[in-house]
């Protein structure tokens, strides 16, 4: 697990169940994805692509196939307007073979222009939806910012000068038992990694006794916490089309993490995100009826092409994991309030684990590509002396909304515009899992069951197996 650098750091909340809420800086008037707002000013997307440290070249390219296909465009509507014109002199002029021929010769320009028309037409939005969002005027540029530390990590005594050194000024409390949980999870006979190895490839395994009623206990925890405040609970379909992926994300993740069904168009989701973000697809919404908030809950599958190796011990990163996911739909005026509940939200249940936890700002090179403000919550492991990534949170602006056609109707207007996107991780549940059981193995051996979980599953606690076994 690679720790991220941060700067700024916050006060501790020692006893608190939930991270301070924070500001979201509201992007100014105008600033949007859509194709018209680009060609009027581009510079705030350069400005993006300038802190994303991506090539400015991807950027150049939409540029000239969008002026291409402009040429082509106009080219098309002359020969359109000639056509019509030839079509009416031979009405007028009946038999004139002279006309006649210039017709059909028009008539088949004509269709080679449409055809060049509609294929720049497509290069150039595959093109537009490659493209990144803009960024918040909040988020860091360089470093992480730390907006807040939420409860006491527990830190193995043999690793407290590194500790200090990396997290300065945390207050934490010494432990003489600590584990990592990829050794946990094999000690305590909770996964199978060599057989789902074997019968399904590198990271895929099987759960085991504790940890099987324990994923199912947690995900029943999450959807518990979102249904009382009147989320709509939601399973969506684990395959969809491409239009979906194509529209709720950027094009390159289909290389680095989407699975596909060969012969069919249909592909293994990522996340709820993306079929919950098309659920509404095409439709206009009332202001009054906004927001709308969703708990979705569903396996999920990545390729993790990116991944490179990183953290592939264990269960925290796997191709299949079960996941709850937030999303909201709402105005931009109330994007603030969307994205401090569904952070909230993860560091409540997170805290219920008996798990520290921490929320940053992510850098803008780091970023989800189609965040405006994007925030992650990390857990402590105390095995691995560190943070490390539980959920990530981030408004999305009107770039899912301008592709799936979501609008609203202001109250007292006639016009609609774009709603805005906000999404959020509830609980990465085999992830949140093994941050659990480093958090609560005792200096005995026992894993300590946090009591929501136990009160759900029945299981209070795991205890070491015995050294014959």
């Amino acid at each position: 697990m690679i720790a991220r650098k941060t700067c700024d750091y916050m006060p501790q909340n020692e006893n608190a169940d939930a991270v301070p809420r924070f500001a979201v800086a509201r992007m100014p008037i105008g600033s949007s994805m859509e194709l018209k707002a680009l060609r009027k000013d581009m510079s705030p997307l350069e400005e993006s692509f300038t802190k994303r440290q991506i090539d400015i070249k991807i950027l150049d390219s939409f540029k000239k196939k969008d002026e291409e296909w402009r040429t082509a465009l106009a080219k098309l509507e002359a020969y359109r307007k000639e056509k019509n014109r030839i079509s009416l002199e031979i009405v007028k002029n009946k038999g004139d073979e002279k006309l006649l021929d210039e017709a059909k010769a028009i008539e088949k320009s004509k269709a080679e222009l449409e055809e060049a028309e509609k294929r720049i037409s497509e290069e150039r939005d595959n093109l537009l939806l490659n493209l990144p969002n803009l960024v918040n005027p909040l988020q860091p540029v360089d470093e992480a910012k730390t907006l807040a530390f939420v409860g006491v990590p527990k830190v193995d005594a043999k690793r407290v000068a590194e500790f200090k050194e990396q997290y300065q000024g945390v207050n934490y409390v010494e432990a003489k038992n600590t584990k990592k949980q990829y050794d946990i999870i094999k000690e305590y006979a909770l996964v199978d990694e060599e057989k789902g190895a074997d019968l399904a490839g590198a990271r895929f395994y099987y759960k085991l006794n504790e940890l099987t009623v324990l994923d199912l206990a947690l995900s029943l925890h999450a959807i518990k916490i979102l249904r009382k405040q009147g989320f709509t609970t939601i399973t969506p379909p684990y395959l969809v089309k491409k239009y979906v992926e194509a529209m709720a994300t950027t094009l390159d993740a289909f290389e680095e993490a989407i699975y596909k069904i060969e012969g069919e168009d249909l592909y293994l989701i990522p996340t709820a995100e993306h079929p919950i973000a098309a659920f509404n697809h095409g439709t206009t919404f009332a202001e009054k009826d906004l927001p709308l908030r969703y708990g979705g809950f569903s396996a999920s599958f990545r390729k993790e092409a990116g991944a490179h190796g990183k953290d592939t011990k264990g269960i925290y990163r796997n191709h299949h994991f079960n996941k709850v996911e937030q999303y909201i739909i709402c105005t931009p005026e109330q994007v603030e309030d969307g994205v401090n509940l569904v952070v909230q939200n993860q560091t409540q249940l997170i805290r219920s684990m008996d798990i520290p936890c921490r929320a940053i700002l992510m850098p803008t090179w780091d970023m989800d590509k189609k965040a405006v403000f994007h925030i992650d919550v990390e857990g402590w492991f105390p095995g691995q002396n560190r943070y490390g990534e539980l959920g990530s949170h981030a408004s999305v602006g009107s770039w899912q909304a301008a592709r799936l056609n979501m609008k609203y109707v202001p109250s007292g207007k006639e016009d609609s515009q774009y709603v805005h996107t906000i999404y959020g991780t509830m609980v990465p549940v085999e992830r949140t899992l093994a941050c659990m059981l480093e958090n609560n193995l005792d200096d005995d051996g026992i894993i300590h069951i946090p009591k929501v979980l136990a009160d759900l599953s029945g299981i209070d606690e795991i205890k070491p197996l015995p050294k014959n076994r």
